[in-house]
């Protein structure tokens, strides 16, 4: 069990409320979400953050005014990924209600995912980006996104395609970075489900790689698997998925 613990202040230095040292007490009845991912063997699943609302205990916060106002108080959790036997699935079941004293509910899950060594594409890579989904669960923001959710009603099994990309940064980092990538920034908003499997398709041989320019206005060169280029003088093109999937 999770304890947060929160110092009480000077009135006006206090921005949290004291009831946040109320501990989660899910019942030991209640609804979970099953959130289940299907591991590629070359990709690292990170702990799931997870994220409980209260209305009743609410966070102070500062205006841009210096007004001080409220908004629903936050616990969050972060929560590992077990290995199912037999499978290479990893899973946990996630409390819808959090209980406890300031009556908890479930807001977002996040969590990452990235390759699980960067040298693999060259010794000279310097960053390994991870890519990430969001499930949101209730009205509140979640850690990321511009408010456009895809809707999940019900049980459902999300698959994706994913490939690696290595930037060669040479005005600002002066480094190769390595990105895991796909279309589209998934963000869900989820009513109704009592599980979720995610299964990411990560073709790690159809690498693209971005030669940034070495000066203001010089060409960004994409390289595609199948050697075939583009150029663009304003920074990297978008990249062509449908292309991707072709290759061969």
């Amino acid at each position: 069990m999770k304890i947060v613990i929160v110092l009480c202040l000077l009135p006006l230095l206090a921005l949290s409320s004291c009831a946040l040292s109320e501990d989660l007490s899910p019942p030991p009845d209640g609804k979970t979400v099953k959130i289940a991912v299907v591991k590629p063997a070359d990709v690292d699943i990170l702990p799931m953050d997870v994220i409980y609302r209260s209305e009743k205990c609410r966070d102070k916060i500062f205006t841009s005014t210096g007004a001080i106002t409220s908004r629903a108080g936050y616990h969050l959790l972060t929560v590992p990924f077990n290995p199912e036997k037999g499978n290479n699935i990893v899973s946990n079941n996630i409390a819808l209600d959090g209980g406890g004293k300031c009556g908890w509910t479930l807001s977002n899950i996040r969590f990452q995912f990235k390759f699980s060594d960067m040298t693999k594409f060259g010794a000279d890579i310097k960053k390994n980006i991870s890519n990430d989904i969001v499930f949101v669960f209730d009205k509140n923001a979640p850690p990321r996104g511009d408010g456009h959710y895809e809707n999940i009603l019900s049980d459902i099994v999300i698959k994706q395609d994913y490939y690696p990309l290595i930037r060669n940064d040479r005005m600002i980092d002066h480094a190769k970075i390595l990105r895991l990538i796909n279309k589209d920034m998934l963000t869900y908003k989820v009513s109704d489900s009592k599980s979720i499997l995610f299964e990411p398709n990560v073709h790690s041989d159809k690498v693209v790689n971005v030669l940034g320019p070495e000066k203001f206005g010089e060409d960004s060169i994409t390289t595609y698997p199948d050697g075939t280029q583009t150029t663009n003088a304003k920074g990297p093109d978008p990249l062509n998925f449908e292309k991707l999937k072709l290759i061969k």
